[in-house]
């Protein structure tokens, strides 16, 4: 496997072309810690949501940890991605480790490649990697007598702090009232809002199909979806950084802000479609056209910011109500994100020799 696991995944489906899955794996999910004996075996795609993982066996498949760390004994014959937590590997991983918001140390065998956003890898004397090495925000810790076949690529972020005053002032927007500015600002929400329905409107009935599997993700997990919905944000900067420093990359960057923008408008299409049918249910609305519960729903999400665009103006609680507004918009524009990327990357089934 070359790609990294969900932290390059948009990346991967910008150039998958022609994109045919098998049958999805099974996918085991477990809250809080979890515990893998040495004798036992599970053939089958894990995910830990808020806890730590020990694997002293082996996992047949690949390994999700969401708000915790992984210390791994045995063998994950598969990828692993972890969210908010470390990775410290003393056995085998056969595929890639990534890491958003952690570490990784390693002290066995990595045959894929390790990618790392905000953290550092530690790489021990009887660390053998296969592939290559990306860190983004962080360093490398690496033994003299550490085996790395690949390439180690590093961004420090640091360095922007040079650029950024140097740019700040084009950003900044004049202070004194001006009711042309108020009147612009207004208009422009509005404008803003009617646009976002439409488009997420003609999502739902252009592709009703891709609707319907990416609305199921959410409603099988949606703290995985929240989990990579995070994870992708918080790589967005990092990611478009990355590409702005490689020749190749720099064509990417137009690609892949498209990619994310057109994830979000899918995604909270889907959202609404969800929340749409559990506010029908909740108020016993017999109610089956989908574009109607898509605008139920969709109300649900924007209610609070319409009311914000209207009321701001009027002192310190109109602008609180028009925060909070942005805040749950933003809540499930990354709930939404995260269920596309959930429903998109999917793992062939592979026969084992």
């Amino acid at each position: 496997m070359n790609k990294l696991i969900l932290l390059l995944s948009i990346v991967a489906i910008l150039f998958a072309g022609s994109t045919e899955y098998k049958t999805e794996p099974c996918t085991h999910t477990f809250a809080g810690d979890f515990y893998l004996k040495s004798e036992d075996t599970l053939k089958e795609d894990v995910s830990i949501n808020g806890g730590n993982a020990t694997i002293e066996g082996v996992i047949d498949g690949d390994l999700t940890v969401m708000g915790g760390s992984v210390k791994i004994n045995g063998v994950i014959d598969g990828d692993v991605a972890v969210f908010g937590g470390e990775i410290e590997n003393y056995g085998t991983i056969t595929g890639d480790a990534a890491v958003a918001g952690g570490s990784i140390k390693n002290i066995g065998r990595i045959d894929g490649d390790i990618a790392v956003a905000g953290g550092t890898v530690e790489l021990d004397s009887g660390s053998v990697v296969d592939g290559d090495i990306a860190i983004v925000g962080g360093s490398v810790d690496r033994s003299d007598y550490a085996a790395v076949q690949g390439k180690i690529t590093t961004l420090d972020i640091g360095k922007l702090n040079k650029i950024m005053p140097r740019i700040g002032p084009f950003f900044r927007w004049n202070r004194r009232p001006s009711p042309l500015r108020q009147a612009f600002v207004g208009f422009a929400s509005i404008a803003f809002i009617i646009v976002m329905y439409l488009l997420n409107l003609l999502a739902l009935l252009i592709f009703p199909n891709a609707m319907e599997k990416i609305s199921n993700k959410i409603k099988k997990n949606i703290w995985i979806a929240i989990a990579i919905g995070v994870g992708t944000e918080i790589l967005f900067v990092p990611l478009i950084i990355l590409f702005a420093v490689s020749i190749i990359g720099i064509p990417i960057i137009p690609a892949f802000v498209l990619a994310i923008f057109i994830a979000v408008i899918f995604g909270n299409s889907a959202f609404s479609l969800v929340l749409g049918e559990k506010v029908a249910q909740g108020l016993n609305w017999q109610i089956k056209n989908k574009i109607g519960i898509f605008t139920i729903g969709w109300l649900a999400i924007m209610i609070v910011l319409i009311l914000g665009v209207f009321l701001k103006e009027i002192g310190f609680v109109g602008i609180v109500i028009w925060i909070l507004g942005i805040v749950i918009l933003y809540v499930a524009s990354t709930i939404g994100l995260g269920s596309v990327i959930y429903a998109l990357v999917k793992k062939e089934n592979q026969s084992k020799g």
